[in-house]
Order: structure tokens, then C-alpha cells, then sequence
């Protein structure tokens, strides 16, 4: 028997979840550090959700959702799945995709359509990785430095770039970035001029996360994003964190293997399920 339990913000949640979801850590650096973003925003609560799957008083998964983003879910029972759909079908009358391990995002979306209808298509597959150790490439020319708000305009391009590679929207706006680069999270590598961009963000007690890896077309093929990668993750190791976290699209075999040789190492593997209002499962 398996309910799902809705908490009343991220504090809550926290305190029935942080414990089961540090037990694996890394893998689930996505929901913990959107938790402890709102708790330390202080913003007041909207129609976010935050809510556990239990059994016999025990947390199973836990499912997370800041409209109008997607529903995460960690790894959990399928058969809950159905339990869970019940209560988001309660809360919200569309929500547009399901991101989590594959059995348990595909088991929420069918679940989902079946209170619902409409259907379901998987969407892009992704590859957590870890890194507990830099191998840093050789012969790369350039030295890494952190953005700052003059690199604004180019850093706002590059996002529009990225946004294209991945095929996504990613919400890269102005603010975002002023953001990252008020907090010291965003960095560029530099040779003569700037080649490549990436972000070190989403703290966790012993991990942070790098991504939003960028190369324009011109510069690419020669090691910049590599090494950009490669220092930050350095960086981020010399200023305290035990490990870093990295997503990367599984159906780019380049980048994970730049990744892997720079001494990531997978974890997980996770998918978008995009959820079709009026079609066919």
C-alpha cells in the first residue's frame, strides 16, 4: 500500500526526505538543490510540489514540481506510480513532461495519461555523471576565470546557443545570468578571447553540479570545453565539495566521452517523458 504525501514547502519536505535522498546524494543532486534554492529564497510558497511516496511509514521516492516545469521524480515502485498521478491529477490539470530514472518516469506518465488522458512520448535520455578526481586535458591553451557583468551580453548569446544544441528551451535569460554571475558560478575559458562558458551551481552538503557547457562552432575542436570543465570541477573540489555532478545527453557519445576522460564517471540514467494532451499513448 503506498500513499503520497504532499508537504507544505520545501522545509517540510526536507525534513520527511533530506535523509533518504542523501543516500544517494549525487544522483539526486537535481531535487535536493531546487529544495534548498526555495528554502534559502525564502520566497513565499506558490502552487509548488513537494511530496514523498511512503509505504508502511517509510519515504519510497519523492516527486517535486515548480510550475510550469516538469514533475521530477526520484526512483520509486511502479506500482505507486498510479498513487502519485492521482494526487498531481488533483493539484494540476496539465503538467508537460515526467523527468526521472526510466522505469519510474515512464510509470508516472502512463499513470498520469490514464487519469487524464491525452499520451506520452519519451523525450531526451540524459547520463548523470560523477567526479571525484580532475584529469585535467593536456596542451590546452587558455587559463579559466569567472564571469563578470560585462561578459553579460556574450553570455547571454552563448545561452541562446546552447538552448539550440540541446533542442530545448532552458529559460537562459537575463536574470539567470545575472545571477550566476553576482554568486561566482559562472565561468569562461579564456585564450586571448573568450571560447567557452559553464556554470558551477545547485550545492549540495558534499556536491555541486557543472553544466550549461558552451563552445561556439568556430572554436570548437580544440580542447576549450574540456578544459573549462576540467578547472572548474577543479575549482569546485579546492573550494570544499567532495565531488561534482554533470548531465549530459545520451545521444551525444563526443561530450560523454570528453567527460569520462576528464574522470567523470556514470551514475545514473534518467529521461524526459513528454506528456501529450489529446494524443496517443
Amino acid at each position: 500500500m503506498y500513499v503520497a504525501v504532499r508537504h507544505a514547502g520545501p522545509v517540510p519536505f526536507l525534513e520527511r526526505a533530506e535523509a533518504w535522498l542523501l543516500e544517494r546524494e549525487a544522483e539526486h543532486n537535481l531535487i535536493l538543490s531546487l529544495a534548498y534554492g526555495r528554502v534559502a529564497s525564502g520566497a513565499p510558497e506558490d502552487d509548488s510540489f513537494f511530496a514523498t511516496i511512503e509505504s508502511e511509514a517509510r519515504v519510497v521516492g519523492c516527486a517535486i514540481r515548480t510550475p510550469p516545469h516538469k514533475v521530477l521524480v526520484t526512483d520509486l515502485p511502479p506500482e505507486s506510480a498510479s498513487t502519485l498521478a492521482e494526487f498531481l491529477s488533483s493539484v494540476y490539470e496539465e503538467i508537460p513532461a515526467v523527468l526521472g530514472p526510466f522505469r519510474a518516469a515512464e510509470a508516472v506518465a502512463t499513470a498520469w495519461v490514464a487519469e487524464r488522458g491525452g499520451g506520452w512520448r519519451p523525450g531526451m535520455e540524459q547520463r548523470i555523471y560523477r567526479l571525484d578526481s580532475v584529469t585535467p586535458p593536456p596542451g590546452v591553451p587558455g587559463t579559466l576565470r569567472e564571469a563578470s557583468m560585462d561578459d553579460l551580453e556574450l553570455a547571454l548569446d552563448w545561452g541562446l546557443g546552447f538552448e539550440r544544441d540541446v533542442g530545448m528551451r532552458l529559460a537562459i535569460d537575463r536574470a539567470v545570468i545575472e545571477r550566476w554571475i553576482e554568486r561566482g558560478s559562472l565561468f569562461i575559458w579564456e585564450d586571448g578571447e573568450p571560447k567557452s562558458i559553464t556554470v558551477a551551481q545547485s550545492p549540495t552538503p558534499h556536491g555541486v553540479r557543472v553544466g550549461y557547457v558552451y563552445t561556439p562552432p568556430e572554436s570548437r575542436g580544440r580542447g576549450y570545453a574540456s578544459a573549462c570543465v576540467a578547472a572548474v570541477s577543479q575549482r569546485m573540489l579546492d573550494s570544499g565539495s567532495s565531488y561534482c555532478v554533470l548531465y549530459t545527453d545520451l545521444s551525444n557519445p563526443t561530450s560523454n566521452a570528453i567527460y569520462q576522460r576528464l574522470g567523470y564517471y556514470p551514475i545514473a540514467d534518467v529521461r524526459d517523458v513528454d506528456l501529450i494532451p489529446g494524443g496517443v499513448s
